[in-house]
């Protein structure tokens, strides 16, 4: 099943609508009474995308560690997090892939959600290095058009800077950096705008800076731009986890063995992917159907469990920098570890 890509506010909106459409049946799990016995399969239906973040789901079920807990995955194709969230708490995923900021703003509206196990995270070698090299550890950056002028980070102070979505994990981490070098951030003129036309307008000189991911970096880098900043390798705390495996309270609650098997055939996948990165690529590459090679791909990371004092920090830069009112409880937001 696949969903297109809507606005945000349409895609939260017929999120539940569109997913009851496609299957009349809810995810098996329970959200409560018994667990199931040792031997008993169970079917989750988890949401994912075609990243490379989210690599491990697809290397665990081709490597069989899935199967080898107990584990029948359903892949639903839901490309953003506000549709995922949506259709978490409608009872129509068991799972879904989002950005551990994602989370951590979800918290503050009051969305019962829960960080089952880590997906994609900052990989331990990036930790000092400059951007040149830095970049090699991430798939995204922030990119500068020629006419800006700008060199270095300093300039993206009072700079237009273009975001796939405003106030969420780019111009976060991207005011948080900035906000660390003791530059000003007020005057930044933040943009909601696709990475296809953000790549256009940095062509064309329209727009000062923009944050991009992988492939529009490539194509920014053909075009001669420049990338100033890589967001992520100097926000998350090297070897922390950028995105995560998310269920509501409820159905964590409710399905404590789901929860295990899953934390331990994703933990199998991610040392897996670890060992095996150019394997990894390779996979992707042709599950995605991707005109790239392995050496265009950054040497990507997964963490197999989360580190408490590394959430504090992202929670707490972010808090600094006005970008949530206060700490959250990280303790509810995260599952007990099976392993």
């Amino acid at each position: 099943m696949k969903i297109r890509k809507f606005g945000l506010a349409a895609l939260a909106a017929v999120a539940a609508v569109t997913l009851a459409a496609c299957s009349s049946q809810a995810p098996s799990g329970d959200s409560g009474g018994e667990q199931p016995a040792a031997d008993e399969v169970i079917k989750l239906r988890v949401q994912s995308q075609a990243s490379i973040a989210a690599e491990p789901l697809f290397i665990g079920m081709e490597e069989g560690f899935f199967e080898e807990e107990g584990l029948e995955i359903e892949i639903v194709d839901i490309p953003d997090a506000a549709t995922a969230f949506s259709a978490l708490q409608s009872n129509q995923l068991d799972l879904a892939f989002a950005p551990t900021i994602s989370v951590l703003q979800a918290s503050r509206q009051n969305m019962p959600l829960v960080m089952v196990a880590p997906s994609d995270g900052l990989n331990p070698d990036s930790a000092g290095l400059p951007v040149d090299e830095a970049r090699n550890f991430t798939s995204s950056g922030v990119y500068v058009s020629k006419e800006s002028g700008i060199t270095d980070i300093a300039g993206l102070a009072g700079a237009s800077i273009a975001v796939p979505e405003l106030k969420s994990q780019p111009d976060g981490t991207i005011t948080s950096v900035l906000h660390e070098a003791g530059i000003e951030t007020d005057d930044i003129q933040w943009q909601n705008l696709g990475f296809v036309p953000a790549v256009a307008a940095l062509k064309d000189g329209t727009l000062d800076a923009a944050f991009l991911v992988s492939p529009y970096t490539i194509e920014a880098d053909q075009a001669g731009l420049k990338r100033v900043m890589n967001p992520s390798v100097e926000f998350f705390p090297p070897g922390s986890a950028t995105t995560a495996w998310v269920g509501t309270q409820s159905w964590v609650d409710g399905n404590s063995e789901a929860v295990a098997r899953f934390q331990r055939a994703i933990a199998k996948s991610a040392a897996w992917a670890n060992e095996n990165l150019t394997a990894t690529q390779e996979h992707v590459i042709a599950r995605a159907d991707l005109t790239i090679t392995p050496a265009d791909m950054p040497k990507s990371y997964w963490p197999t469990e989360f580190k408490m004092d590394d959430l504090k920090t992202v929670d707490q830069k972010l808090v600094d920098i006005g970008f949530f009112d206060g700490p959250a409880d990280l303790e509810k937001l995260v599952a007990p570890n099976a392993n």
